[in-house]
């Protein structure tokens, strides 16, 4: 929708991204449009997001939070004279008031339970984002600011030798069976505590960690990123993640990656 001026980039119009995965009665709503400052819109990561050592399919989203972490609602938006925010706020607020079972809880107090979207600003261009869920685990750097969804795990490592660690600890199939007896009951191995992520602390002294150095991590770098190795076009990313880690399997650095992080358990 523009005017008779075109389209105002400092507040473009947008809506809401439907799937086939929404559930009811979410999936029967029509979707919110509105005009929103470009200020409030920012990347988000998802789960489909997040591959075996690479980034996959960034999404763009409403986040009504200012660069110093003040969350806003509708009447906090409105205050602050933001209109376009206002207004696309009021309509969500509206739909989640008469459809969400969640009692007295606000739609601002879902989105920032136990403050999980506030904390994470101002973003940070180095944090390590794994997948909480899914048959075999997969992490990678987020080198690029951005929001990171509810249902991912982040860490935010000291260094970048830390942040290139973690992923290859996370991803392994060794930690796998290392991190099974941990797992919630009741989930299986698709869903992944944040106890098992303890067993992959980083530590500089540990004399173990020079191995990591020596894996054939660049030659998995040069074969993941595009140009020479593209994934096809609309790819779904649960068949990404398989072709990720096959290609991984083919070039023999899984194999490594699974002995060194082995070794790293073993205390070896």
């Amino acid at each position: 929708m523009m005017g008779r001026l075109g389209a105002d980039p400092s507040a473009p119009y947008v809506a809401t991204r439907r799937t086939n995965q929404e559930k009811i009665p979410w999936k029967n709503l029509p979707r919110i449009e509105n005009r929103v400052e470009a200020e409030f819109l920012r990347p988000v990561v998802l789960g489909e997001s997040i591959l075996p050592y690479r980034n996959f399919q960034p999404f763009e989203a409403v986040v009504p939070v200012t660069d110093k972490g003040e969350v806003l609602d509708a009447e906090a938006a409105a205050n602050r004279g933001f209109d376009g925010l206002h207004g696309w706020m009021s309509a969500a607020e509206r739909v989640w008031n008469a459809n969400a079972e969640s009692g007295p809880m606000t739609l601002i107090g879902r989105w920032n339970y136990h403050n999980e979207l506030g904390a994470q600003f101002p973003l940070v261009s180095r944090r390590v984002v794994y997948a909480a869920s899914g048959t075999n685990p997969a992490a990678c750097i987020l080198k690029e600011p951005a929001v990171i969804e509810h249902s991912l795990y982040w860490s935010k490592p000291d260094t970048k030798k830390e942040a290139r660690y973690s992923p290859l600890f996370s991803t392994a199939k060794q930690r796998v069976s290392a991190a099974n007896p941990f797992n919630l009951a009741g989930n299986g191995a698709r869903e992944i505590s944040t106890r098992s992520c303890s067993t992959c602390r980083f530590h500089a002294s540990t004399p173990t960690i020079p191995c990591t150095r020596t894996s054939p991590k660049p030659r998995a770098r040069r074969k993941l990123s595009p140009p020479p190795w593209p994934l096809p076009e609309n790819t779904k990313f649960q068949r990404a993640r398989g072709l990720v880690r096959a290609a991984l399997t083919d070039a023999g650095v899984a194999q490594r990656i699974d002995a060194l992080v082995a070794r790293l358990l073993d205390g070896g």
